[in-house]
């Protein structure tokens, strides 16, 4: 295994989001090949790394492109539809990646992604690209610095006090 800095922080956390939400693989797009197994995420580097800046900080910016195949197409479609939500906006997915001062962002719109595999087998492929940015890089990690369990709050219920009425309001979740 390569030190866990940089890019492969990145594939690492990134695995670690998918396995929890979408227990599946992932693989790099060049060595995904046929697989007996589907649903299954793959990624490719459009930008392996750049500075952000022309100083000597310590900030690196990487951009992926990331691309669920499946034998479904509406499979393909969802996951990779959920998956660009979940990094752009899960707080507790997002959390996987901030622990280790890396952000992704500029997560852009899910398209299908034509490719012949080489059989008859259907296999569609839908996907995105998404930045992330790398604060501290070079910083190496060990996986047991890093935590991985989910933690997103749902609010069911606001209760609260009109300061000027006196009046309580209550807001529970399933009348919203």
């Amino acid at each position: 295994m390569p030190p866990m800095m940089d890019n492969y922080l990145v594939i690492y956390q990134l695995i670690q989001v998918v396995n929890q939400k979408y227990h599946c693989g992932v693989y790099p797009q060049m060595n995904a090949g046929l697989r007996s197994n589907y649903p299954f995420i793959t990624y490719d580097w459009v930008d392996p790394g750049s500075d952000v800046t022309l100083d000597e900080t310590d900030v690196m910016e990487v951009r992926l492109q990331i691309d669920v195949q499946a034998t479904d197409m509406y499979e393909a479609l969802n996951t990779a539809n959920d998956l660009r939500k979940t990094l752009a906006h899960s707080y507790g997915y997002r959390g996987f990646f901030k622990q280790a001062h890396v952000i992704p962002h500029n997560v852009s719109g899910t398209s299908p992604r034509d490719f012949y595999n080489g059989t008859q087998l259907p296999v569609y492929r839908f996907g995105f690209d998404c930045s992330f940015s790398i604060y501290r890089a070079g910083t190496i990690y060990k996986p047991e610095d890093l935590n991985f369990e989910f933690n997103e709050t749902t609010i069911e219920s606001i209760k609260a006090m009109n300061q000027m009425t006196g009046k309580e309001i209550n807001v529970r979740k399933e009348e919203l």
